[in-house]
């Protein structure tokens, strides 16, 4: 298995979330808490592209997005072109088949909704 790169300081992170308020809630408590988000992407063409251009230590993928690309797409063109960005699973989608689906792009993690900020940021801490 690859290593990961150290994280930078302060942790640059992809926020990639449909529902707005979460999004807006997630940036705000990531940033109260240290960290640097360098874009919200509300689809997955979004976030690809986002994480190609923004090169962020790490990437809070929802599963569920707007547009035709799902997350787990998302996170398996982000792996094609950054096979080392390591990426969070942040949904409410907890199924074991979507668990399944998702364990087969390596995430770093898998969070339910509603999430909990501070074991999000351990989480994001640990990879550095």
């Amino acid at each position: 298995m690859l290593s990961c790169p150290p994280l930078s300081w302060p942790p640059r992170v992809l926020i990639v979330e449909d529902e707005r308020i979460i999004a807006m809630a997630t940036t705000v408590n990531l940033q109260r808490m240290g960290c640097e988000v360098v874009g919200t992407a509300s689809t997955g063409q979004q976030a690809v592209d986002y994480a190609a251009r923004k090169k962020p230590d790490v990437v809070l993928m929802d599963i569920m997005l707007q547009g035709n690309m799902t997350g787990i797409e998302a996170a398996r063109q982000i792996r094609d072109a950054a096979p080392n960005m390591p990426i969070i699973y942040c949904t409410a989608y907890t199924d074991p088949g979507t668990r399944s689906q998702a364990a087969q792009t390596n995430p770093k993690a898998f969070m339910g909704k509603p999430l909990n900020y501070t074991e999000l940021k351990t989480l994001i801490d640990d990879l550095g």
